[in-house]
Parts: C-alpha cells; sequence; structure tokens
C-alpha cells in the first residue's frame, strides 16, 4: 500500500493550490450529483452522499451550489448526466496507473487521459491491464497534526479498520468498502477528524522507483491526471525510497 500511501502524502501539500484553482468543486459537484443519482437525495440514507455533503462544505462551497447538484443528481433540475469511468495504464519505469473518472462525455475524458499519459511518457492501455494490481477498498484520511501515531492506531482499529498507514501529512485506514462509511461515522463517534472518506484501489503490491528522474516524471503525469476536472481519484503503485526522496528534495 505504501504507492498509494505516498502519494496521499503528495496530494495532502497540494490541496490548497488545488482548491485556488477552481477545479475542487467541479470534483465535488460530480461525485454529489453521482451521489445522489446512484443512492438517492437524502444524506440520512446516502452514506456517500452525506459524505459528499460534508467534503464540499469543508471546501466552503455554498450551500445553495450543494442543493444544486443534488436536484441534478435526483432530475429534479435538468443537466449533465454523469457516468464513472475507469482508465488503466502505465506510467515511467513500469508504475502502473488507475484514473477513476466521472464524465458526461466519454470522448472527450478519453482524450485528455490518453493525452497526459503521452505527454509525460506514459500510455494508455486497455481495460484489464493493472487492475488486477490493486484490490477495492474503503478509505479514510486523517490528518495527521490532528491525531498521534499511537491514537489513531488505537481508535481505528477499534473502529473495526483493517489497516492503517501512517505518514507526516496524513493518517490512512482502510476498510472493506462495504464497511466503510460504517468505520467513518464510529471514528467521528469517538472525535477522530475525518478529512475525506471514499471508495478506492490500493496496490496489492508497489514498483520501487530508484531513478530520481523517472521518480519526478512519474509524480508529474500523477499530477496532470489529476488536475483533469473529469478525474476523481489516481492511483499508482509505486513508492521512491528515502534516498531518492532525499536527491530529489522532496
Amino acid at each position: 500500500m505504501a504507492g498509494h500511501s505516498h502519494w496521499a502524502q503528495i496530494k495532502h501539500k497540494k490541496a490548497k493550490i488545488d482548491a485556488q484553482r477552481g477545479k475542487l468543486f467541479s470534483k465535488l459537484i460530480r461525485e454529489i450529483t453521482v451521489a445522489t443519482r446512484l443512492g438517492g437525495p437524502n444524506p440520512e440514507f446516502n452514506p456517500r452522499l452525506r459524505t459528499a455533503i460534508e467534503q464540499a462544505k469543508r471546501a466552503n462551497m455554498p450551500m445553495e451550489t450543494i442543493e444544486r447538484a443534488i436536484k441534478k443528481g435526483s432530475g429534479e433540475l435538468e443537466g449533465e448526466t454523469f457516468e464513472e469511468v475507469i482508465y488503466e495504464g502505465y506510467a515511467p519505469g513500469g508504475v502502473a496507473v488507475m484514473v477513476l473518472a466521472t464524465t458526461d462525455n466519454r470522448n472527450r475524458t478519453s482524450s485528455e487521459v490518453k493525452h497526459a499519459f503521452s505527454k509525460h511518457g506514459g500510455s494508455l492501455g486497455s481495460s484489464g491491464c493493472v487492475s488486477y494490481l490493486f484490490e477495492r477498498k474503503g478509505s479514510i484520511e486523517v490528518p495527521a497534526s490532528e491525531i498521534s501515531e499511537e491514537e489513531i492506531f488505537e481508535k481505528a482499529i477499534e473502529a473495526g479498520a483493517e489497516d492503517i498507514q501512517t505518514g507526516s501529512e496524513v493518517h490512512l485506514i482502510y476498510t472493506s468498502p462495504e464497511s466503510l462509511y460504517e468505520v467513518k461515522e464510529a471514528l467521528e463517534k469517538m472525535g477522530v477528524p475525518i478529512e475525506k472518506a471514499q471508495i478506492t484501489w490500493i496496490p496489492i503490491s508497489t514498483v520501487s522507483v530508484d531513478d530520481p528522474e523517472t521518480a519526478k516524471k512519474v509524480i508529474r503525469l500523477i499530477e496532470a491526471l489529476d488536475d483533469l476536472e473529469d478525474v476523481q481519484q489516481v492511483i499508482a503503485n509505486f513508492e521512491i525510497p528515502e534516498e531518492i526522496l532525499q536527491k530529489m528534495g522532496a
């Protein structure tokens, strides 16, 4: 799980920049719309929607924007019809990459994802080419500054988590997809501050990127994919040794 953990630490550092770019709202609106379409407009009975609304409020999204996204998802308002799609490919160094997107135009999104892979030395593959290297999990992110490693381990285990990865920026708590929201709510009742909760894909094993230039190319590709408006998540099965990180100045 190191590759996912490593990227989460990097991404956490750039979260404020993403918000300033204005793309965060677009991603959150899409998640609210899809969550509503799949599970209904009532957040009390739709934990995915409830979580999306919480994240939108944390990002200071106006309530009227949230409500409009819910109405679009429920069909009460006309608007784009979003669907979830997954792209698979390779980054430099043989790193496997999965891209989870929400789109109203598959052709546009496919073209943008393919261009990002090509521009940054990667290659977009066919469905199934790397997904066997990952497993579907629930992922909960907790700011490392808010709670100690010892405390998060104790509370996560008590809440029913399957695994915990700690880091300098964020603690990652993994669950089965089915128990994600149950574990999230148990942690919240214990006073644990949740920054994000989502269903994702976790690497079963990782590729060690031992060359600084290759590592930079991998990160540039992931950032380029993550910056696409249609892309919700990017997961890769890599890790960068500490000595290489030091050479990169990370």
